[in-house]
C-alpha cells in the first residue's frame, strides 16, 4: 500500500489524483503546512517539509511531478504515460518538466514573493512580474492545446494533463481564466470528468 503525505488543495493534489487513477490501495496522511514549523518526523521523510511525499515500499519520494511521472510509469495499465520508445514520450516529458519548472515555479513566486528577496518592500513588484510570467507560460500551453488538443498529447490524456489541471486551479483570477485560456479550461473540464480524478478533487475540496 502507498502512503501519501499531503495537504488538501496543495501540490499533493496531482499525486492524489494519480493514486486514484492507477487504482492501487493507498492511505492519505494529512500534513499541516499552514505555518513554518514542521513535524521533525516528517522532516526526516522530506527535508524541505513540503508536500507531497509518497512512501514506496517503506522509502520516501518527494516532488509532486516526479511522483506523478513515477506512478504513471509504474502502472502502465492506467495509460497515463507513453511507453519509453513511443514517439509521444518526448513531448510528454517536455510538458511534465515545463509545468513544474516554469508554470509552477512562477506561481510559487507569486504566492511566496518573500522567498525571492531579502527586501520586503520588493515583494509587490515580484508578484506583479510573476503574474505576467504566469500568463505567458499558460499562453504557451494554450497555443499547444489549440494546435493539437484537447490534451497535451492530442487525443489521449496523460499525467501531464492531470498536473496541468492542478496548476490551472491555482490561477489567481479564476473569473478570467476561461476567457484568457479557453483550451486549457476545456482540458481541465475533461480531466475533472474522469471519475478517479473527480474523486480525488472532491476529497481536496
Amino acid at each position: 500500500m502507498y502512503k501519501l503525505f499531503g495537504s488538501p488543495g496543495s501540490a499533493s493534489l496531482a499525486a492524489h489524483c494519480m493514486l486514484e487513477e492507477v487504482g492501487r490501495p493507498y492511505e492519505f496522511i494529512a500534513v499541516d503546512i499552514s505555518g513554518d514549523a514542521r513535524d521533525p518526523h516528517y522532516l526526516r521523510l522530506n527535508p524541505h517539509g513540503r508536500v507531497p511525499t509518497l512512501m514506496i515500499d517503506g522509502k520516501p519520494m518527494f516532488e509532486s511531478a516526479a511522483i506523478c511521472a513515477y506512478l504513471a510509469d509504474r502502472h502502465p495499465k492506467a495509460g497515463l504515460a507513453p511507453a519509453f520508445d513511443a514517439p509521444e514520450r518526448a513531448p510528454y516529458m517536455q510538458w511534465m518538466m515545463y509545468l513544474t519548472n516554469t508554470v509552477q515555479e512562477c506561481m510559487l513566486q507569486m504566492f511566496y514573493p518573500e522567498r525571492c528577496t531579502t527586501r520586503p518592500s520588493e515583494a509587490p513588484h515580484i508578484v506583479d512580474k510573476a503574474r505576467a510570467r504566469i500568463d505567458e507560460a499558460f499562453g504557451v500551453v494554450e497555443k499547444a492545446l489549440q494546435a493539437g488538443g484537447p490534451f497535451l498529447l492530442g487525443e489521449k490524456a496523460s499525467a501531464a494533463d492531470i498536473y496541468l489541471s492542478m496548476l490551472a486551479g491555482w490561477y489567481d483570477g479564476q473569473g478570467r481564466f476561461a476567457e484568457l485560456f479557453p483550451a486549457v479550461e476545456a482540458n481541465r473540464k475533461l480531466i475533472a470528468e474522469r471519475p478517479a480524478t473527480a474523486k480525488a478533487q472532491k476529497a481536496n475540496g
